[in-house]
């Protein structure tokens, strides 16, 4: 830690990243440390891959975020922090630019990682035990010893509730609890924001569930639960999928389910989430794909072209696999 905060002091211009598509997580935590950074005195920009989710819009109200055109040049900077990914393949379009700057960059990350990509970051602040990458840049932000804001609160604490499903799932350990109820108790007002990121659904999302929860299949005598949204049903229905979140939900709360795979399009592309219980590894299931996540959630992309049906086949055939191995 003390290398990577003498590399941060020392740098001018810090550029800002984080995965494709980027989630509540990877957004909340380069919120964190762009308003640690600017507080430092640095030029600070946050580049990402692809637009904010519309879910996320409370973030964008301290933070200008910016959208990467492919084949366009970086912004200058002498140091780049990479939130939520610590392999620079899931950069997206950013990817073959950022590897070819030659610019020094950090990963601040808590998702597993690749003895393969270990030597594509010059620092790293990596734990894969933590519950979120907001919590490595809060711990980051209180060692440059800057005081927080209202826009990072608010960051750090939707960081948090992403990846713990605001705080049910198992990661949500005593060190989540407690910088939640002191960010609560510096003002974060986490009623609104709930009601804000998961009370705002169009019209068509509860039409889109019911599509995906009609696709339902299950296999190995109920161990592993498959579904789909079919692009062309959901146009008939008047359907839309603003979060497969709940689809996923649903399937794992099943008795027996231990595997859940959900297929659905999304900008034009067919991609895919997994959810285990923790028996099976979706993580590896997702990596054969150029995918990645965690043991127990993990998603991917299919290449331009691959339609909804060639990834239920793809995915059913690899998810069935991994369960009948490790169950």
């Amino acid at each position: 830690m003390e290398q990577l905060l003498r590399w941060i002091r020392g740098a001018r211009s810090i550029l800002i990243s984080g995965h494709a598509r980027a989630d509540g997580d990877c957004l909340g935590s380069q919120v964190v440390l762009y308003h640690a950074f600017r507080a430092l005195g640095k030029e600070v920009r946050v580049l990402n891959p692809d637009p904010p989710d519309p879910r996320y819009r409370v973030l964008e109200r301290g933070t200008p975020f910016e959208v990467y055109r492919p084949g366009a040049d970086l912004p200058a900077h002498d140091a780049l922090v990479v939130c939520d990914c610590c392999s620079l393949e899931r950069l997206g379009a950013m990817a073959g630019p950022v590897a070819a700057s030659g610019v020094p960059r950090a990963c601040v990350d808590h998702h597993p990682l690749a003895e393969s990509d270990r030597g594509a970051w010059d620092h790293l602040l990596h734990d894969a035990a933590a519950p979120a990458s907001g919590l490595l840049a809060w711990r980051l932000a209180e060692g440059l010893g800057v005081p927080a804001c209202d826009a990072s609160r608010i960051g750090a604490f939707l960081a948090l509730a992403s990846d713990t499903g605001w705080f049910q799932h198992a990661n949500s350990r005593p060190e989540v609890w407690s910088l939640a109820a002191r960010l609560v108790a510096e003002g974060v007002r986490s009623e609104a924001l709930h009601r804000e990121v998961f009370r705002r659904c169009r019209p068509g999302h509860p039409r889109g569930i019911a599509v995906a929860l009609g696709s339902v299949e299950y296999h190995l005598d109920g161990k592993v639960a498959v579904a789909w949204a079919d692009p062309a049903e959901m146009a008939a229905a008047g359907a839309r999928l603003e979060d497969s979140d709940e689809v996923l939900d649903l399937l794992r709360a099943v008795d027996g389910v231990e595997v859940v795979a959900f297929v659905h399009e999304r900008d034009g592309r067919s991609r895919a989430s997994l959810r285990s219980r923790g028996g099976v590894d979706v993580n590896a299931v997702a990596r054969r794909f150029g995918g990645g996540g965690h043991r127990v959630a993990a998603g991917l992309s299919f290449e331009q072209g691959v339609g909804v049906a060639a990834g239920v086949a793809a995915v059913r055939r690899a998810v069935i696999e991994a369960a009948a191995a490790a169950l």
